[in-house]
């Protein structure tokens, strides 16, 4: 029953039921955990048609828009992860959201945009494609800045202070907040003489990073906030031994290889014992200049007991079942059942991380996601990246 269900919604998209609902139980948990202070407020647009767009780092940040929005909710993409999961796609739909795959060019959401544009809605797009894991800019996704420029209304700018450090992406857990919605004037993309110029405003607002938030942000509490912290940094920035560092309480972090200890504080800053802060952006950036290892065999990376899904013509996530894969200096080998895979890297067109553990991999003719057992899925991204990018490996550190 579940399966096909939607609510019924107006001519413009939105359902009478669960607007007032989603607002009457998100916003009050958005409010309770981040505590959002709205600046620049008469910037904030009330109605479409327009495009809102700004920097995204917290699960919560399309949430952290609509704080204000009382009359009318925003629209826009959501990665299709998320609908995977019949009650989020009941909502999101019942609120004209619609399902995207990150980085991956698919003409009917520019359909599924103007459609939204006829209907006068405000609609969200975070063009950095995903959630930034250190609150670093990503780059923003060409196509995204051109549909801005394309559809010749309004773009509202906003910058999410706070977001990062509010709930760190690889953090398991959210951290008591004050943080800031900062509406910057909204741009209109004939004002601009040609389309560099109008996208290169669009990229220059929000190239900043969240490390280091101005004084209006505050992160109150949090009782492990060094937990998941493993994710982030996947191996030892002294060693180089991958899958090292740990926090046995969420607090403290150490390393399985060396003498490293610290312990984090709120702002995700690592305190060492004289009491000196250190940098967790600097130690991610060491540990990525590292080579990469691989055995005497080649291999890089493996995992055994993952799950394996594809995702058919209908983009419908079909569950294959578990099974062991591996990472080599030139391929992705999955195995599962009876069923035996190899995947070159160079035939990989697209590779993005849902959820921290799960890794998608878009081929021309393939679409596949591995739910990664025990092992976060930034570090095979990681190397994935390098290795398409001809970086060798070395049999010891």
């Amino acid at each position: 029953m579940i399966k096909g269900f939607r609510f019924k919604k107006d001519d413009r998209g939105i359902s009478a039921f669960t607007f007032p609902f989603m607002r009457k139980l998100i916003i009050p948990t958005t409010k309770l955990i981040f505590n959002p202070v709205i600046t620049n407020k008469h910037n904030m647009p009330l109605t479409g048609p327009c495009f809102i767009y700004g920097n995204h780092s917290n699960y919560f940040d399309p949430f952290l828009l609509n704080v204000d929005m009382t009359v009318e909710p925003t629209a826009g993409v959501m990665t299709r992860d998320q609908f995977h999961k019949p009650i989020p796609r009941i909502f999101m739909d019942s609120i004209g959201i619609v399902p995207t795959s990150k980085y991956v060019p698919e003409p009917g959401i520019v359909r599924d945009v103007i459609k939204m544009i006829d209907k006068r809605r405000m609609i969200v797009i975070f063009p950095e494609g995903g959630r930034r894991w250190d609150g670093r800019p990503k780059p923003l996704i060409e196509t995204t800045l051109k549909l801005f420029w394309r559809m010749k209304i309004p773009v509202h700018p906003v910058q999410l202070h706070g977001s990062h450090l509010g709930w760190p992406r690889w953090a398991d857990k959210y951290r008591i907040s004050t943080l800031e919605i900062r509406w910057l004037d909204p741009l209109i993309p004939s004002d601009y003489p040609d389309y560099e110029t109008f996208a290169e405003k669009c990229r220059g607002l929000i190239d900043f990073e969240e490390y280091t938030p101005p004084d209006t942000v505050k992160i109150h509490s949090c009782s492990k906030p060094a937990s998941g912290i493993d994710r982030l940094l996947f191996r030892c920035p002294e060693t180089g031994e991958l899958d090292s560092i740990y926090t046995p309480d969420g607090k403290s972090v150490f390393s399985h290889t060396s003498s490293l200890s610290y312990n984090m504080n709120l702002y995700s800053r690592l305190i060492n014992k004289h009491g000196e802060p250190h940098s967790v952006i600097e130690m991610f950036d060491k540990i990525n200049e590292m080579p990469i290892p691989a055995d005497k065999e080649g291999v890089v990376l493996k995992n055994l007991g993952c799950t394996f899904y594809q995702i058919d013509s209908e983009h419908q996530l079909i569950k294959i079942g578990p099974g062991y894969t591996e990472l080599t200096r030139d391929s992705i080998y999955m195995s599962y059942g009876s069923d035996k895979v190899t995947i070159p890297l160079s035939d990989i067109r697209y590779l993005s991380v849902e959820q921290n553990k799960k890794l998608s991999l878009t081929t021309d003719s393939d679409i596949y996601q591995i739910a990664l057992k025990n092992d976060g899925a930034l570090k095979w991204q990681s190397f994935i990246r390098r290795l398409q990018n001809d970086e060798k490996t070395v049999k010891s550190l």
